[in-house]
């Protein structure tokens, strides 16, 4: 039944499939959006994500232009579009656990699988209006809070991120996906990120000094220093242009060890092992206060309503 409160929402709709195309979007026009742009190419996909912003994404995971788990992962990452918290819905013939993993970890909010009927169709847009989950944030990862992937996170570290489709339909514009609160939810996810490499660094660091001289542990030494320059190198990108843009030097001095140290075949020197030590923990101590953000709950209503009511002091 069409409800009157989805009129100013926006869905983009991707499926190469002409007839499929054509029944989704009639059915998500019959659930009340004003606007649904299907596109069947993924050049016009990625050109309108690029040059909208839509309430809600669909589209179907596997087509012979690719596979769509990168493109999700590219929104969620904010590398693709504007909104990396837009609603996003996977549609999938292959539901074999392989595919759906893919979705689950790309940042999807949902998976339907295919065919499915338009009463399937509104259960889903309905569940992201009145139960969206959280998001979490982890070293690879940005998205809705799923069990499967990430165990033992802190309440706290649960994200109420922007969004737009349930600002429109609940007319709740403290919960928009405006720049504002985009802007905001991203600030909330950097730390996330900050705290997450930081502790990492510490945790890497101990266990390369703990590692032996065998050509097995030489591996292992490889992998982790090889994951700790990655790291290294988000954390600089992350770092830049905020308060803690002069932690930039000791992350410097940590990648040059790093470097050192994944060069070499031989047993990591005494002075390496000390700078392994004392490094990380001179960058864990100076990002500690944003440890403490990255522990407080997100939620975008409230914060949103915060900042209007200092605004408006």
């Amino acid at each position: 039944m069409l409800d009157p409160r989805y009129k100013s929402s926006s869905v983009l709709l991707y499926d190469p499939q002409s007839a499929l195309r054509h029944n989704t979007r009639i059915a998500l026009l019959g659930i009340g959006f004003g606007e649904v742009d299907a596109v069947k190419d993924r050049s016009e996909f990625l050109e309108r994500l690029e040059q909208e912003q839509y309430d809600l994404v669909i589209g179907d995971m596997i087509t012979k232009e690719g596979n769509l788990n990168t493109l999700v992962s590219k929104m969620r990452q904010n590398d693709l579009g504007s909104n990396p918290f837009t609603n996003i819905i996977v549609t999938l013939w292959d539901t074999s656990p392989e595919f759906v993993n893919q979705g689950i970890r790309a940042g999807a909010d949902d998976l339907i699988s295919r065919p499915m009927s338009a009463t399937q169709i509104a259960e889903r847009v309905q569940g992201l209006v009145v139960g969206r989950k959280p998001f979490i944030v982890t070293e690879d990862y940005c998205g809705p809070e799923r069990r499967q992937i990430v165990r033992g996170l802190s309440q706290g570290s649960m994200m109420i991120v922007p969004n737009s489709l349930k600002a429109k339909v609940e007319n709740k514009p403290e919960l928009d996906a405006t720049p504002e609160n985009i802007k905001l939810a991203l600030s909330a996810v950097n730390d996330r990120k900050i705290t997450i490499f930081t502790e990492q660094f510490l945790r890497h660091s101990t266990k390369i000094v703990a590692l032996g001289g065998s050509l097995d542990d030489l591996d292992k030494r490889h992998l982790l220093v090889s994951q700790m320059i990655s790291m290294n190198e988000e954390l600089v990108r992350r770092i830049s242009g905020t308060e803690y843009a002069h932690t930039q030097s000791l992350c410097e001095a940590f990648l040059g060890v790093l470097k050192r140290i994944l060069a070499s075949t031989s047993a990591v020197t005494e002075q390496d092992k000390e700078l392994l030590y004392q490094i990380p923990f001179g960058i864990h101590k100076a990002c500690k206060e944003v440890r403490h953000s990255a522990n407080l709950v997100f939620d975008i209503e409230e914060i949103s309503s915060q900042v209007k009511k200092t605004g408006t002091s």
